[in-house]
């Protein structure tokens, strides 16, 4: 494990883009993330890297500020899943937070409801997380042809940043 800097932030983001494809999400571009630091500083956001064989295999991004430790960002390889590096990282942020003396370690959300059958769920479960639910997101387009339209250029957009990944390789 290592406590990394702004120039961690590169095998950061690559790793976040090949978690993004991976799980169907958006990911943000390496300036929103060198920025936030900039923003931040080290003294409120942490850039927590797990290494295999000397190749970044995993990395996690905390906030903290006052009385609490957010975890904010996390992003796995494909390669050495099975080594569930992520686990070790998240203790690693738990000693961050407890070293602050932070009352609350925020894991942050899941999909859906309380579900054992959900991954994310159950990682966050197993680390004495309990759940609290909050007022939930509600999408109600206004315009449904636009808000279509833009559902399917996202996804256009993901299949077609997945190709150009294909091909950089």
């Amino acid at each position: 494990i290592k406590d990394g800097t702004k120039e961690d932030l590169k095998d950061f983001h690559k790793i976040m883009i090949t978690t993004g494809i991976r799980d169907g999400f958006i990911t943000r571009p390496l300036e929103y993330f060198e920025k936030m630091y900039d923003e931040l500083g080290p003294e409120h956001m942490k850039i927590l890297m797990a290494y295999y064989d000397n190749e970044p295999i995993s990395g996690v991004i905390p906030i903290m500020y006052g009385n609490k430790t957010w975890y904010l960002y996390g992003a796995s390889s494909n390669e050495h899943r099975n080594l569930m590096p992520n686990y070790l990282l998240q203790w690693e942020m738990i000693k961050i937070a407890l070293n602050r003396k932070s009352d609350i370690y925020d894991l942050r959300g899941v999909p859906g409801i309380a579900d054992n059958s959900n991954g994310l769920y159950r990682m966050k479960k197993g680390f004495g997380a309990e759940y609290t639910e909050f007022v939930g997101e509600v999408y109600m387009p206004y315009k449904p042809l636009m808000y279509n339209l833009y559902k399917f250029s996202e996804k256009a957009f993901r299949n077609i940043r997945a190709l150009k990944l294909k091909f950089k390789k």
